[in-house]
């Protein structure tokens, strides 16, 4: 009996199924070796990050902004973790949530800008040797097709956000349009992330688990639905 083929469409349903087994498969074994080396349990961690929080609140939040919005360092440092920590902190630390917003807010777009700037004037050249070139050759082409409107969803995610805001810098879209487009979508999905994690942040720590399988799961199927295959050439 011979065996079939997989047809593109049955391989890209595996490819859909497979990495998030992958992912759960991989977190469980962390879990185990987590325990069995004796490490800190997590209400542990979350205690020690809430004193930390009470000291250095708007500091670290601001700071974890500028890191999660910079192209390449994103990649690498968790930025948005930090974030989204602050703010679900922030009434038990006696944090001003607003001035944690409008911090947030700023770190973003300060960084959305210099990766505009990245690519505008070329500087983006540096990252392309370190692995950035196919998934900014691909997020351009997406801006080039929708132009700025791209960026609206690209912004739902800081690492997207970043590669989007360079893309069209590299594009030389206008720099008023792109202020006016970066500026509401990041104030609105900003404000979005951050009521959902002050008025439900703390229940979710308490299923912390499952949350960051969740959300890696998220990340891939954003990761898939912007980063297809793409013939527009990074000059």
């Amino acid at each position: 009996m011979s065996l079939r083929l997989l047809s593109p469409q049955e391989n890209k349903i595996l490819q859909y199924i497979a990495l998030p087994l992958i992912v759960l498969v991989f977190y469980v074994g962390l879990i185990y070796l987590y325990k069995f080396l004796g490490l800190p349990s997590s209400g542990e961690i979350i205690n020690f990050a809430k004193r930390y929080y009470e000291n250095y609140g708007y500091w670290v939040v601001l700071v974890g902004a500028l890191v999660e919005g910079a192209l390449f360092i994103n990649w690498y440092l968790p930025g948005s973790v930090v974030v989204a920590l602050g703010v679900v902190f922030a009434r038990s630390a006696g944090l001003n949530v607003f001035f944690m917003l409008f911090l947030v807010i700023t770190g973003f777009f300060l960084t959305a800008l210099l990766n505009y700037a990245l690519g505008r004037f070329g500087w983006y050249h540096i990252f392309l040797k370190l692995g950035l070139e196919g998934p900014l050759l691909k997020i351009q082409a997406k801006v080039k097709d929708q132009g700025l409107r791209a960026l609206f969803t690209a912004y739902v995610h800081p690492n997207f956000g970043a590669l989007a805001a360079t893309a069209a810098g590299i594009l030389r879209l206008s720099f008023y349009e792109f202020f006016f487009y970066s500026l509401i979508s990041i104030i609105t999905w900003n404000s979005f992330w951050t009521l959902i994690f002050y008025y439900f942040g703390s229940a979710l720590l308490n299923h912390l688990n499952f949350l960051i399988i969740l959300g890696g799961i998220f990340v891939y199927f954003m990761f898939v639905k912007n980063f297809r295959k793409s013939s527009v050439n990074i000059p």
